[in-house]
């Protein structure tokens, strides 16, 4: 019988894991719940970007597929840092199964954004290229596959409102597990 290989031990505290969909203030948020938990904040884009450049051009060199494949990888590196982080996610990263499996070790806070706030945020859509053809109908379109996955990973849900990012952190620091 092959030798089963145990799962990685989570970090003593787990890192503080951030999705939903695009324009739901991740990054932001995320940025200001790390200054307050005095922690490394990590966003999986820009890391991303600095591996890969930037987002639109991979996305047109290679695909979706390859593009989905490389953010795979770079979530589970930085899900497995020994450190305890707050990490931002891309709004897509809950589309693998396997990056599903590997945040229930994590504590997992879904940001929620209404359509209406989140095309207020997006603007143009030039740096979205999943977006640009018609943001609304494809943000809301890509908001109804996801929203199912986002609401099965999290452990917290912060809606809309309150709308500015420290009320959204005052939220999730109240709800952390003890730290």
């Amino acid at each position: 019988m092959p030798e089963q290989v145990p799962a990685p031990a989570p970090p003593a505290q787990p890192n503080v894991v951030l999705i939903g969909p695009m324009a739901s203030g991740k990054s932001s948020v995320g940025a200001a719940l790390a200054r307050r938990l005095s922690r490394p904040h990590v966003d999986s884009d820009q890391f991303f970007v600095a591996r890969h450049g930037p987002i639109p051009e991979y996305f047109a060199a290679h695909g979706e597929a390859a593009f989905r494949n490389a953010e795979e990888h770079i979530v589970a590196e930085l899900l497995a840092s020994p450190r305890p982080s707050v990490i931002s996610l891309g709004g897509g990263s809950v589309l693998s199964e396997a990056t599903r499996a590997r945040l229930c070790r994590h504590f997992v806070v879904m940001l929620d954004v209404t359509e209406e706030q989140a095309l207020a945020r997006i603007g143009d859509a030039t740096t979205r290229p999943m977006l640009k053809a018609d943001p609304a109908a494809v943000w809301k379109r890509i908001y109804a596959e996801r929203e199912p996955l986002y609401r099965e990973c999290a452990d917290l849900i912060v809606e809309a409102a309150p709308p500015n990012i420290e009320a959204r952190v005052d939220t999730i620091e109240k709800e952390l597990p003890s730290r």
